[in-house]
């Protein structure tokens, strides 16, 4: 049979019930606000549960993530990482190809070739003359301009592969070391291990912003993290960073792991984004520029020796022969670019038999405007600069639209996963009465026992 001494150990663990139950509630309610944060439920059986011990004998823990919602929203994390990346950068540089104000590529171009058809129009005059070397030099500037600017976002964006690469490294090594914390909390302070796996993952939500990995949790409990391709990245408390290194030839940074270089395989997160326009929409745009300035400066060159200067005397290269660094290379033709004369005298605008009052070879040169040059001979380069531009500007919409539906889903995502496991304040606010409560009730019945025990002695002294 029970006795008084019983009820009151029972009463005792009932109070310690209470207390751990207000304290868990008033834990969700300060963390409302928190988007990491999983809901820590109490569970009062007299049966052991599958849950979280809080080290309270009949009570326990109920955190449950949902596994899929946390994957998808990995997996749009890197998606819109990479995407946000790419639509800065490809604003950045539709701006550099297009300026709002001053003269453009496209307007030096016509500017250049408009320049020989005024001189063909008085071919004698040397002011017309000094206006197309004028012209010449303005579209030389031009190229260099747009070619150095270029040069100079892909060395910025260089120079964040070592800050990425350092920050995704601080992340690995935090879940390494949350996983070695995780089992020790456990074992320590039943029920705090529960705050370290929320940390935990918004630890891996954060790399995946940055890098493309995968992701799955072992049998013990340890989160094990790799790359796409299957690379370690974390296995149980052990982290394995990645490494900057030159990409020889090249002078930019390549990205490296356990001595094996991966940077062609990074192709998500803010990193994917940052490499894919470093070494591919940045490196197309250069070499347009260089194939539009190499074509240009062989045209015009190879026409302008068919003609006759103001002097009589047989037409030279008017820009500085670009020599090829290898075959079939144009690489450095825009930075090179040059205008080989000096003196309006020497502009060949006669035809190779003409006297000084011959326009035919400025007609010529006007007409290779209109020249189909480029893509196979199927554009001219007014044509074929302007659909480059518009390729960029579709991918800068691309970018940001995929960026907006991806940010759109993961909103989604996380409104369903606080749902699921976010904090409800009413729901809380029950809760704070309703153990409240259950605490009044439990110290009545201890006071009760109190004085009845009282009363008993008293009786027995009596």
């Amino acid at each position: 049979m029970p006795s008084i001494l019983d009820g009151l150990d029972n009463v005792q663990q009932a109070l310690a019930a209470q207390q751990y139950a207000l304290s868990i509630t008033q834990k969700n309610i300060a963390n409302a606000g928190n988007p990491s944060y999983t809901r820590q439920d109490v569970i009062f059986t007299n049966s052991e549960e599958p849950e979280v011990s809080s080290g309270i004998p009949g009570i326990y823990l109920q955190s449950k993530r949902n596994q899929f919602l946390d994957s998808s929203i990995s997996q749009e994390l890197q998606s819109s990482g990479g995407y946000e990346f790419m639509s800065e950068a490809l604003s950045q540089i539709e701006s550099i190809m297009k300026p709002e104000s001053g003269v453009g590529l496209q307007e030096a171009i016509s500017e250049f070739f408009g320049s020989f058809n005024t001189l063909s129009s008085t071919p004698e005059d040397l002011v017309a003359r000094q206006q197309v070397l004028s012209s010449a030099e303005v579209l030389t500037v031009e190229f260099h301009r747009l070619y150095a600017g270029l040069q100079q976002l892909q060395a910025s964006e260089d120079r964040m592969v070592p800050q990425i690469v350092q920050e995704i490294n601080v992340l690995t090594a935090e879940i390494a070391s949350l996983n070695e914390k995780i089992p020790a909390a456990k074992a320590s302070q039943p029920g705090s291990e529960l705050t370290l796996r929320d940390e935990r993952q918004k630890c891996l939500e954060e790399l995946s912003g940055l890098m493309g990995i995968d992701y799955f949790e072992t049998e013990s409990g340890s989160i094990t993290v790799t790359t796409r391709q299957g690379a370690a990245l974390v296995l149980d408390n052990t982290s394995y960073d990645l490494e900057t290194a030159p990409m020889v030839p090249s002078p930019l940074t390549g990205i490296q792991l356990n001595g094996t270089d991966i940077t062609a395989s990074m192709n998500s997160g803010k990193l994917g984004g940052l490499l894919r326009v470093r070494d591919e929409t940045i490196a197309d745009c250069l070499q347009v520029l260089d194939v539009m300035a190499a074509t240009l400066v062989e045209r015009v060159n190879q026409q302008h020796t068919l003609g006759s200067d103001l002097d009589g005397l047989a037409g030279g290269d008017f820009f500085v022969p670009f020599v090829q660094p290898a075959p079939g290379s144009n690489e450095g033709a825009a930075r090179h670019m040059q205008v080989a004369l000096s003196d309006p005298r020497s502009i060949a605008a006669a035809g190779a038999a003409g006297g000084p009052g011959d326009n035919e070879n400025a007609k010529s040169i006007f007409a290779i405007e209109d020249e189909k040059l480029f893509s196979t001979a199927t554009e001219t380069i007014n044509q074929f600069f302007s659909g480059f531009i518009f390729r960029i500007g579709s991918e800068a919409r691309s970018a940001e639209d995929n960026m907006i539906t991806h940010n759109g889903v993961i909103e989604q995502l996380m409104n369903q996963r606080d749902a699921d496991i976010g904090v409800n304040l009413d729901e809380e606010a029950i809760n704070i009465i309703k153990f409240q409560k259950a605490y009044e009730a439990s110290a009545r019945y201890a006071n009760t026992l109190v004085t009845l025990s009282d009363e008993l002695i008293n009786l027995l002294g009596g």
